[in-house]
């Protein structure tokens, strides 16, 4: 692998613009590096005088998000899968639309996203559509890898699809995060591990 040296900056002496360190250049071809652009935008952002602050978080959007994941739970209970899959659906849509400036918009996805997909998984291992419910258990794990819930919906959508082994590895990487979860013993012993 090749490495790429960075040039070595230095500030002017009126410490408004990168230059060279070597030539004191603002663009310099003997170290290939041009700051033009660089230093040009830097003078524009100098005379903003008030910058907005930041957004803040939207607890409408949290709320919202709940409600349609609460109201996919009450279909799923009534074993109307479909139903609870499109409400499901839509509590995962308003999540991922959260602006990521938002603050702790990430955090905030994650933790709406990881039951929400693991829910809309049950739904999809119901209505036996192993390969959809693989994918967000799958997209559970990655969120909240520490979660046994996750893993438990992997393994049950793995061994829909016939992949036993792959399963068994599943609610056994669970078993490491929840010791004493009876569904993840139970699903191994279900698979003859």
């Amino acid at each position: 692998m090749t490495s790429v040296l960075q040039p070595e900056v230095s500030i002017s002496n009126d410490g408004d613009k990168i230059l060279c360190k070597d030539h004191g250049l603002e663009k310099c071809s003997k170290c290939q590096v041009d700051w033009t652009d660089h230093n040009n935008l830097a003078a524009t952002l100098k005379h903003v005088k008030d910058i907005p602050a930041p957004n803040a978080p939207n607890p409408t959007r949290n709320a919202q998000v709940t409600r349609l994941k609460e109201e996919g739970n009450k279909y799923f209970k009534q074993n109307n899968y479909t139903e609870a899959i499109r409400f499901y659906t839509m509590a995962v849509d308003l999540s991922w639309s959260r602006p990521l400036w938002e603050p702790l918009a990430f955090q905030y996805v994650r933790e709406e996203l990881a039951p929400v997909l693991s829910n809309r998984s049950a739904a999809y291992l119901s209505l036996k559509n192993f390969v959809e419910a693989y994918v967000d258990a799958e997209m559970v794990t990655r969120l909240k890898r520490e979660w046994s819930k996750g893993w438990f919906r992997k393994g049950k959508a793995l061994v829909g699809l016939g992949r036993v082994g792959e399963a068994a590895e599943a609610f056994q990487t669970g078993l490491r995060f929840d010791h004493e979860s009876e569904e993840l013993v139970k699903a191994l012993a279900e698979i003859g591990h």
